[in-house]
């Protein structure tokens, strides 16, 4: 295992001393007007009329997609950044934009479990469904919006895409700690044309810094809970150092805790911290760093047989023994994440801004399995082996660590020229991307007692010629250009705003492939689609506003896996088969409503049409689960959404959401030399009806919030020949918050009841078949079924935690 602890101490100290340069300045305390960004220490602004929403943070450089706005109106002092004014208990801050959107703020955010991630924090958003194996919302999760699923949604942090930039995963959860995040805005169906990502098929989901404080401060919190869960977590902001216009903060969270299921072990460090400096009026430097380690054991999936047998016992074993593959020293995953972003604004002059964002982000992933090898009659490639004189043998057969690493290092910058001129906004932009990885599989022989001597390229198994045995050995590359022009133009006095815009995605892959046997050495793709968006709203009155939308949007094929063929140990044809896949394209349209009163309510209509879907889903090949993209044809979504939420009344702020949906496969999918006959059936991962009912209070000491989910039942198969149940999970946080206690400012004791009730359930699928059954084809052959994989929900979790500013 990595010997890491020193590791997350060293940068704290790095991140500590970059944020404290001249700290010796100390800024006077003063209760002056602060940014929204500052609002933990801030008294509350003025409220804003409804025709005056305020912005989300003047800490952030880059904008958020146009149209975001979190509106503040009042509040009450609290040292996590809650201010008690956004309607819904934080769930349905104000929007304007022409699309479907939803954001949530920190007066939801912080009421939450500490160790939970920006998906957990939108699982109550319309048309978002969130399925994770913990209820602590630490490990990977699966999510889908509006049934098109998270490898077809962008994510954005900062002006950066936060997908995984080959198989799309998003890892919120090693991006940015809960406690640092501002917001987390969704945009259902229709993502902002500037933003820099290149999957989004499904919509957008941005993810805002809860950037430097205005004051110099900080913030602690220790959280215990449920499976010996320890989190400390610890915040220092400098404040303005002096009258430099510069202002930082450095934050460092260690958690660790037992695994949810069975054995093994869940441990994280993590760093984030932000310097910024402002100058004029609208010009800004900023610098962000993050650092990520994050180690635990895998969950077992289980198919529907084994799940109905032995639900949630269905685990890899504690112990070792020869031969056991399933044993959870060997099914581990690792990510370590750096990241520096460089956002820069300057304000050319009183009409033009230009916004500049380079990025470099190394990520250093990887994927543990079990498998066992012979000792003759394996295979390199379709080269068959004699003797692979292999140590800790079995009758011939020795037990093996399956490694597969997925390092990758991203060179990015985002540019953006915008030109505002009386009643019109023109924007341009150009995105460039870079990625580089290698990606090999290797293994690692396991002892007699299940030692493993290393895991990182040093002592693995080798060929008689002395190199070393590899099932997969590809060097992938990727490099994406990317240009947008966007023009808003107002009119009748700011009540009507069109906006039209084209961007124009192109992207070059090529990779190599060093197996003998591989069908090519090397092989590639290149993609370039133009995607034009239009958009029109009215504001009717002040409080009330329709729009509409017409949208195109493009994702290249995901995983390495379509380019490069992966080998078994024990067969010389490849386990899995480069494809031809094309790109997934969508046009979508949209029409909605809002009003904006004491009742807060927006509700819209939406429509999609998918040619060359993509299905992602996971094939394990000698014990590593890897992505296997399934060519599902043709696919239409249809549906409602809504969401009602009061603003806080009394204390209370009550909230609604919901989504209808009918969402189909339009086409058979050739499987051999048939027609598999899915044309018409309902689209997995589509529920065709799912909710969400919420509940805060908060007086300024006394607060606490419920929240229930429905979903519906939802096909793991394209046929419709197997479906995951329908679901319903409740969370509830209650707190009390004081006043300030000697040097500690409004300390408070909060306790997160998650899943309350116990109730065990499949959360999701891990990974989707084609047919559960077997079914007759279109040419009459029988094709044979697959069990789909599910993924199962941890019980009730309890966290307590405790925390003040200073």
């Amino acid at each position: 295992m990595i010997r890491s602890s020193r590791h997350p101490a060293a940068l704290l100290l790095v991140s500590t001393a970059l944020v404290s340069v001249v700290a010796h300045a100390r800024p006077p305390r003063h209760a002056g007007k602060e940014t929204a960004s500052s609002a933990g220490h801030a008294a509350a602004p003025a409220a804003p009329t409804a025709s005056r929403p305020t912005a989300p943070s003047a800490a952030r450089s880059i904008p958020a997609p146009k149209g975001e706005d979190v509106s503040v109106v009042g509040g009450i002092r609290s040292a996590n950044g809650v201010t008690n004014t956004t309607p819904g208990g934080g769930l349905m801050a104000r929007q304007t934009t022409a699309r479907s959107q939803s954001t949530v703020t920190r007066d939801f955010i912080a009421k939450q479990a500490p160790t939970g991630n920006a998906i957990a924090m939108i699982a109550a958003l319309p048309g978002v469904i969130s399925a994770s194996t913990d209820p602590l919302g630490q490990s990977n999760t699966a999510m889908s919006i509006r049934g098109l699923q998270q490898a077809e949604i962008g994510f954005v942090y900062e002006g950066i895409p936060l997908n995984d930039s080959i198989n799309y995963t998003p890892y919120t959860q090693a991006m940015v700690d809960t406690d640092n995040i501002q917001s987390v805005t969704v945009a259902q169906g229709a993502p902002d044309i500037g933003a820099p990502v290149y999957n989004d098929v499904g919509g957008l989901v941005t993810v805002a810094l809860r950037g430097p404080l205005d004051r110099r401060g900080g913030m602690v919190d220790f959280s215990f809970g449920s499976k010996s869960l320890q989190r400390e977590f610890i915040r220092y902001d400098t404040g303005e150092i002096g009258h430099s216009g510069v202002k930082a903060f450095a934050s460092f969270s260690s958690t660790t805790n037992d695994q949810w299921r069975g054995s093994g072990m869940f441990k994280k460090y993590h760093v984030d911290s932000k310097i910024i400096k402002n100058w004029g009026e609208g010009s800004s430097a900023g610098l962000i760093f993050s650092y990520d380690n994050w180690q635990q054991g895998n969950y077992r999936p289980a198919t529907m047989a084994q799940w109905k047998q032995y639900g949630t016992s269905f685990n890899y074993t504690k112990e070792y023994s020869p031969g056991n593959t399933n044993w959870i020293g060997l099914q581990q995953y690792q990510r370590r994440s750096t990241v520096l972003i460089a956002p820069v604004k300057l304000k050319l002059s009183q009409s033009v801004s230009l916004d500049v964002t380079p990025a470099y982000m190394n990520y250093s992933e990887f994927y543990f399995g079990g498998v066992t090898i012979k000792d003759k009659g394996s295979y390199f490639g379709s080269e068959p082996i004699a003797d692979l004189n292999l140590p800790y043998q079995t009758n011939g057969v020795m037990t093996a660590s399956s490694i597969n690493p997925v390092p990758q290092k991203i060179g990015f910058v985002n540019n953006a020229l915008t030109w505002k001129e009386g009643v019109n906004t023109f924007r341009a932009g150009y995105i460039y991307t870079y990625i580089g990885l290698e990606e090999p599989i290797y293994y690692a022989p396991v002892g007699y007692d299940g030692g493993i001597a290393n895991r990182y390229n040093k002592y693995m198994v080798a060929l008689p010629d002395g190199r070393q045995y590899r099932t997969l050995d590809m060097n992938f590359k990727h490099q994406m250009n990317e240009i947008f022009v966007d023009d808003e133009l107002k009119l009748l006095g700011g009540r009507l705003t069109l906006e039209g815009g084209l961007r124009y995605l192109m992207i070059t892959r090529w990779a190599t492939n060093l197996i003998p046997g591989a069908t090519h050495y090397k092989v590639g793709g290149s993609y370039a689609q133009p995607l034009p968006q239009v958009s029109a709203s009215f504001k009717i009155t002040p409080r009330d506003q329709i729009y509409i939308d017409g949208t195109t949007s493009y994702r290249a094929p995901a995983s390495v896996q379509v380019y490069g063929e992966v080998f078994s140990t024990s067969s010389p044809r490849p386990a899995s088969k480069q494809s031809s896949l094309k790109g997934e394209y969508a046009i979508g349209e949209e029409i909605g409503y809002r009003h904006y009163s004491t009742v807060n309510i927006s509700v819209s209509l939406f429509n999609y049409n998918i040619t060359n879907n993509q299905i992602t889903s996971s094939q394990y090949i000698n014990g590593i689960p890897l992505p296997s993209p399934i060519e599902a044809g043709g696919k239409t979504s249809r549906g409602a959404q809504g969401e009602i939420g009061l603003r806080p009344w009394h204390h209370w702020s009550p909230y609604v959401s919901a989504q209808y949906l009918h969402a189909t496969t339009d086409n058979d999918i050739h499987k051999g030399n048939d027609l598999l006959p899915t044309r018409g059936k309902i689209a997995v991962q589509s529920p065709k009806f799912s909710a969400a009912v919420g509940i805060a209070y908060d007086d300024g000491s006394i607060f606490g919030n419920f929240n229930f989910n429905y979903v519906g039942s939802q096909y793991s198969a394209i046929m419709d020949d197997e479906k995951l149940p329908a679901y319903e999970t409740a969370n509830i946080t209650l707190g009390y918050r004081m006043h300030r206690v000697w040097f500690a400012e409004h300390p408070q004791f909060q306790l997160n009841v998650v899943n309350i009730g116990a109730k065990n359930y499949l959360s999701g699928v891990q990974s989707i078949s084609t047919n559960a059954k077997a079914t007759r084809g279109r040419y009459g052959t029988t094709i044979a079924g697959s069990s789909p994989l599910y993924l199962s929900a941890g019980g009730v979790a309890v966290v307590a935690s405790l925390s003040t500013g200073f």
